[in-house]
């Protein structure tokens, strides 16, 4: 059963066409690609929009392409490098299409092959272009994620061209500059109605485009599928867009792919995984169900010296654990150079990791991946209060930054649903009072700008704290936390670090006023180790809910310093009383664990992945049953490339706390996946 699906992207360079596609065709049979989607006028040598008389005469090279891939059992797809074109780089689109209009920055910088998506010109050529490639009848046509108005440098935000400026003038009711329009989206404070109304015009005009682009390849190829590559969602939401309006507009009544960003186009520390894990999960959450997701796994710029063999399957392992259908793999360099000059044993991993990642996806496809909590509102942008010196990007909804955190811990998260929440920034802004009281009704974790906005909106009274007063940690001399509450793993004399994130570090903290009724436990001490500030706190407020405050600001505190053993004693304790002992998912073993879980009617499917060095002695896997009792488990053994009996496992049960400890050494790198089968009959207390 072949559910782990490759798709190689490469490119025929047409000087180079025998040699190439012939080594194309090996390398599929050879190392068992099921699709190659071929690249179009790529990187180094793209004209950026490619002149239609060079596409004309390209255009044999793919017909070619697809038929000797077809009789070798391969599938067929096109992804022209551009739509809009990602970045100047030199070119100047103007010259051999002088009627299209260019991208235009906030700052009135002006694009010189970066075209506008409402230009009359642009959507003339590209429909010959577009037409041209559907001729081949591909299976999949894909959109670059250069379908955006963020990042075409050298333009930072767009398009506030002359098009865009009349039609938001029209839509408003008056004349409005540029000028004036972006001092309105990005001044301080409450947002004002331009924001709103300049998202919802680009939400509509999106929606517009992508529906154009559909229309340009079905008219030729009804039966061709269009797949999307996607930037951060935090992104799009200042640009107004709407995952589902933009997605149906897109799939145009055909089966919809996708291809999230994994980010870490090249190596640098194993960790740049917990990033591949946030992109994926959060495009998946705004994709919603029905889309076949196939992740980008992309060694820019394409040789060994990009990415280790080792990293490059870590990337596909983590796709296929969070139920991707697919990985993209974009591995070898786009100027016609010979595969294994670049990188001779990438095909030989592929070839001896498809049935360990068959096994793999067989498995977690389908399920709910479960977790703490994590808010992502599409259309956060709209509320944002900007701040101080944040720029353009400070509307963005940056409300995932306890993740990191998490992560690093061993301590599974899911944009879906959870019984314990954690929000940061002005996630609160974007609800209502029902929703922020059913939140606080339950289990949240809030750090110091999720309660300054509960404080700002009203909500002050349910998170157990005032907060007196925010400053930066290095105007006074804060040494350390005491972490000193014994029944949740402290004691005194117990401290952490409050030189974080690290050397230089100066994040945001809270002078907080506890309720009467919160529980203080930990606090801030100077260098002799006097109190200074009550710091972690814990509270049941008048709804029922249980809520942890940390003092801090998350996502400028988050580094190597705020991460250590207590810490994830002190984290796992606090969730662990907001859950009322049932903490999803924990992970243990050795420092930086990347903890997974998927639900099924049947079974759940979790373990971690090793991001270290080191080869930990045994993992520990700690979880919610849910009040089901275990029917038998199942380890995914890289030996067979198969699921076996764990045998060996201990199993701990108090209550619906699940404990399985595992005496098996994991190697750098390394995945520990288990399936957990679960009796019908569930379990009673």
């Amino acid at each position: 059963m072949n559910k782990a699906w490759y798709a190689l992207r490469r490119t025929i360079v047409p000087w180079k066409v025998d040699e190439s596609l012939s080594e194309l065709v090996d390398f599929c049979k050879s190392n068992h690609v099921d699709e190659v989607i071929i690249k179009v006028d790529t990187e180094e040598f793209t004209h950026g929009i490619p002149p239609i008389e060079w596409l004309d005469a390209y255009l044999p090279v793919l017909h070619r392409t697809k038929a000797e891939l077809t009789r070798a059992g391969v599938v067929f797809s096109i992804n022209p490098w551009v739509t809009l074109v990602h970045c100047d780089r030199g070119r100047d689109v103007r010259k051999t299409y002088p009627g299209i209009d260019m991208i235009v920055g906030h700052d009135g910088v002006e694009c010189k092959a970066c075209s506008c998506p409402i230009s009359p010109g642009w959507r003339r050529v590209t429909r010959e272009l577009w037409n041209r490639y559907a001729s081949t009848e591909p299976a999949v046509i894909w959109v670059e994620d250069d379908i955006r108005l963020l990042n075409h440098d050298p333009a930072k935000y767009g398009c506030f061209c002359d098009l865009h400026m009349r039609e938001f003038s029209k839509r408003v009711g008056h004349n409005v500059s540029r000028e004036e329009l972006v001092s309105a989206m990005f001044a301080l404070g409450q947002p004002h109605p331009y924001r709103a109304a300049w998202m919802e015009m680009n939400r509509e005009l999106a929606n517009d485009t992508v529906a154009f682009l559909a229309k340009s390849v079905h008219e030729v190829s009804p039966q061709t599928s269009l797949g999307l590559m996607s930037s951060a969602p935090n992104a799009h939401s200042i640009e107004g867009r709407n995952w589902n309006e933009f997605t149906t507009a897109l799939a145009d009544g055909k089966q919809l792919y996708a291809r999230p960003c994994m980010s870490n186009y090249s190596e640098g520390s194993l960790r740049g995984l917990y990033e591949s894990e946030f992109f994926l999960k959060q495009t998946v959450h705004c994709l919603g169900s029905g889309v076949n997701v196939q992740t980008e796994v992309e060694n820019c710029p394409f040789t060994g010296y990009s990415k280790s063999r080792a990293f490059t399957f870590a990337q596909m392992a983590v796709s296929f654990v969070f139920g991707s259908d697919g990985v993209t793999m974009n591995l070898f360099d786009h100027l016609g150079s010979p595969i294994d000059d670049i990188d001779p044993g990438m095909g030989v991993m592929l070839r001896e990791k498809k049935q360990y990642l068959n096994a793999l996806a067989e498995r977690c496809q389908g399920g709910a991946v479960s977790g703490v909590g994590i808010l992502h509102v599409a259309d956060g942008a709209q509320h944002v209060h900007n701040r101080p010196g944040a720029g353009f990007m400070g509307i963005a909804p940056d409300f995932q930054g306890w993740t990191e955190t998490l992560s690093s811990l061993g301590l599974a998260w899911t944009f879906g649903d959870s019984p314990v929440k954690a929000i940061t920034g002005q996630a609160f802004r974007c609800l209502d009072d029902a929703a922020i009281r059913k939140m606080l009704s339950g289990g949240v974790l809030i750090d110091l700008s999720a309660a300054a906005c509960l404080e700002d909106l009203g909500y002050g009274d349910l998170i157990g704290i005032n907060i007196k007063r925010q400053f930066h940690k290095n105007t006074e001399p804060i040494a350390a936390e005491e972490w000193f509450e014994p029944e949740f793993g402290g004691e005194s004399r117990k401290y952490m670090s409050m030189t974080i994130p690290g050397l230089g570090g100066d994040p945001l903290l809270g002078d907080v006023e506890p309720a009467v009724g919160a529980r203080v436990i930990s606090r801030l001490v100077d260098p002799d180790t006097n109190a200074i500030y009550p710091f972690v706190t814990l509270y049941e407020n008048s709804l029922g809910g249980r809520v942890a405050v940390y003092p801090l600001e998350a996502t400028s505190s988050f580094g190597v310093a705020f991460l250590s053993p207590y810490r994830k004693q002190q984290i796992s304790s606090v969730l662990n009383w907001l859950t009322k002992g049932t903490i999803p998912m924990e992970a243990c073993g050795g420092e930086y664990p990347l903890a997974f879980r998927s639900d099924f009617a049947d079974r759940t499917v979790a373990g971690t992945f090793n991001l270290t060095l080191d080869t930990w002695d045994s993992v520990e896997l700690v979880l919610d049953s849910g009040g089901r009792t275990v029917k038998r488990i199942e380890r995914l053994d890289e030996s067979v490339a198969a699921w076996v009996e764990e045998s060996a496992a201990t199993i701990t049960v108090d209550g619906k706390r699940l404990k399985i400890d595992i005496p098996r050494a994991l190697a750098p790198l390394a995945l520990a996946a288990l399936t957990i089968w679960w009796s019908v009959r569930a379990q009673t207390r």
